[in-house]
């Protein structure tokens, strides 16, 4: 029994020293490339990435490997295609891949004719302007090293190509700024089928050789497919910009454009009369009449569109203002763009402008903390500051609490509990807290109470929260919500972890996934997405989330908000919302307010702090609670 206790004694020491400590920033971090302006408006090309399915597909043989670091060439070219997709859709192409992940394009047994020919089929189908097929060399001679481009600039009436010639010099002459290389290639001239196939210009890219060991240890580097992405997008905005008109009309030659089609109309004047803010929850082709249309309208947005109407609270009202026929949005909303998307509907339901005059929670005294503990063994909660008003839930001893607003005759607190749930609870259920111990029982070591358990007349019931002091012998010294310190039993406590499953998903998601492409749906590290990073690194520190983040927003206890940020630790999940109320993004925190998340063009570093260089206005806004999976 004391060599588990000394175990414990460890253990507790290592949580407490490890606490809410962050993971730092890599110093190489190397944040997104963002494109300069819309050059490529009007572009419509369609990018291959080459291979891809080869160790699970038939009738499909395999891709090259690096020669030391044995990385395939496959997945280099799904993370390079994934990033350009991002980089040429932001400057204003349209933008098609052959594939998204690890697969052939074609099914079943198919030869590799067919496999190839659908992956240029996709280009003609789209009417692109351009082809690129994204590859990575390899060669018997070792000391091969430089970037080698495929074309067969002979059209299907045996005349020639200049605009391919044009396109493989300028590729070339781009990725030989940026790619590391040694020996200079001519253009690799080859009736090879990705480029003789179509009359459109077309290339393929062979960035250099797996099987020089230079290049794969370089290639194989965590950043090296944001540079070849980086000037192959500086190609193709080249090439747009020099030859865009000699591109439009050999594609209309080449791909004549389809029949003109009757347009279908504009949707807001169509389906939603109003427009889209009204058009979920307000059908009627007229104006609200009065107040309470207005309010009905309010009502059903707050039912129809906000993710979790218990943590992203509403209690708005609307008014009369005089004779005028004005209307006035009142009451209280825990986000700003709650309110900002509830006065929106309401003016645009009204017909006219509103006052909008609804505060933003915490609403309280200028000297009253928002943040408070339970100190009685349980407390219900109600729907409004009165006894009986229709119950929410219980609250237990030791849980942290939020607090929102106080009752006019202060007697009642409207609070929020650790699992986003609000409610009114008696002004004699919570003992204040200052913001710093707050944090500490937000971020320090916490203990769940097993057994009811007794403190002479006073109950700790099971699920109980209590703070650990010391571990030793078959006891353990915990401070109990007042502040006072009291040896319990170990046996009735589940004690803290050594590493905390939160670490641990944030260190993979750091280590395994940054600068991963983002790929809407994905959740692999060949491209995934915001839900996808949170759900893929908390399953690798043993925890399954949800699929979607509006899904997840709902699991895991409530260790932030929009005004408190000060114990967010190493996996704690970070949410943001639209205008709706919609959850829509997700990311992990790295500890503090600094978190990684998957949003385009690849996964990277954000920060929620003002002064940090990582800095997103965009996102601080839009942020709304941070949940932790798992303590």
């Amino acid at each position: 029994m004391r060599a588990a206790s000394l175990l414990l004694a460890v253990t507790l020491a290592t949580w407490t020293a490890a606490g809410a400590a962050s993971i730092p920033i890599p110093e190489d971090y190397e944040p997104p490339f963002r494109p300069e302006g819309r050059p490529l408006e009007g572009l419509v090309i369609t990018v291959d990435p080459g291979h891809g399915g080869s160790s699970f597909s038939e009738g499909y043989h395999g891709s090259a490997r690096g020669i030391n670091s044995r990385v395939v060439e496959g997945d280099l070219n799904m993370l390079v295609s994934g990033l350009l997709y991002h980089h040429l859709r932001d400057a204003g192409a349209e933008v098609h891949l052959t594939r998204r992940d690890d697969r052939k394009v074609t099914l079943g047994d198919t030869g590799r004719a067919e496999e190839l020919g659908a992956r240029t089929d996709l280009a003609e189908e789209t009417r692109s302007h351009l082809f690129l097929s994204i590859h990575h060399n390899s060669a018997p001679r070792r000391t091969a090293h430089g970037v080698v481009i495929l074309i067969w600039p002979t059209d299907s009436e045996g005349e020639d190509q200049p605009l391919e010639r044009a396109f493989a010099d300028i590729l070339r002459e781009e990725l030989m700024e940026m790619v590391p290389w040694n020996e200079e290639f001519g253009h690799y001239m080859i009736e090879h089928p990705l480029v003789m196939n179509s009359d459109l210009p077309s290339a393929v890219v062979e960035y250099g050789f797996l099987s020089n060991a230079e290049f794969d240890e370089w290639v194989s580097g965590p950043t090296a497919h944001k540079t070849e992405a980086i000037a192959t997008y500086n190609a193709v905005v080249r090439m747009w910009q020099e030859y865009r008109q000699e591109l439009e009309e050999l594609r209309d030659e080449v791909l004549p454009p389809p029949a003109e089609t009757t347009e279908l109309p504009a949707v807001d004047d169509d389906v939603f009369p109003l427009g889209r803010p009204a058009g979920n929850v307000w059908w009627l082709d007229r104006t609200a009449r009065d107040a309470a249309e207005l309010r009905h309208a309010v009502s059903t947005w707050r039912n129809v569109t906000i993710t979790d109407r218990t943590t992203m609270h509403v209690d708005l009202q609307v008014e009369e203002q005089g004779e005028d026929g004005r209307f006035a949005l009142t009451g209280w909303a825990f986000h700003p763009n709650l309110r900002q998307g509830a006065a929106t509907l309401v003016s645009r339901v009204a017909g006219s402008e509103i006052e909008d005059k609804v505060k933003l929670l915490p609403d309280l005294p200028e000297d009253m903390s928002p943040f408070g503990i339970v100190d009685i063994p349980m407390a219900l909660t109600w729907g409004a500051p009165r006894e009986g008003a229709w119950v929410q839930t219980q609250l237990l001893y030791g849980e942290p609490l939020f607090l929102l607003r106080q009752s006019d005759a202060g007697d009642y607190f409207h609070v929020m509990g650790i699992d986003g749930y609000t409610g009114w609870v008696r002004k004699d259920a919570v003992r204040h807290l200052d913001r710093d111990e707050f944090t500490e029982l937000m971020t320090g070591p916490t203990a769940r109470v097993l057994k009811n358990t007794m403190k002479d007349d006073f109950r700790i019931p099971p699920a109980s929260r209590v703070m650990v002091e010391e571990i030793g012998g078959d006891t353990v010294t915990v401070r109990l919500a007042d502040g006072s310190t009291w040896e319990m039993p170990a046996e009735s406590l589940n004690l803290p972890v050594e590493t905390s499953p939160g670490e641990i998903a944030a260190r993979t998601a750091l280590e395994e996934f940054l600068y991963v492409p983002y790929i809407f749906g994905g959740r692999s590290t060949l491209g995934l997405d915001c839900s996808g990073l949170s759900g893929a690194v908390w399953a690798a520190a043993g925890v399954q989330l949800p699929r979607d983040a509006n899904q997840q927003s709902l699991t895991g206890q409530i260790v932030g908000t929009p005004w408190y940020l000060d114990a967010l630790m190493p996996g704690d999940v970070l949410y943001f919302i639209d205008t709706g109320g919609r959850v829509i993004h997700s990311g992990i925190s790295l500890g503090g307010m600094d978190f990684i998340h998957a949003s385009p063009p690849e996964v990277h570093i954000t920060s929620l702090d003002p002064e940090s260089e990582h800095y997103s206005p965009t996102w601080a806004h839009a942020f709304v609670t941070a949940r932790r999976p798992a303590p």
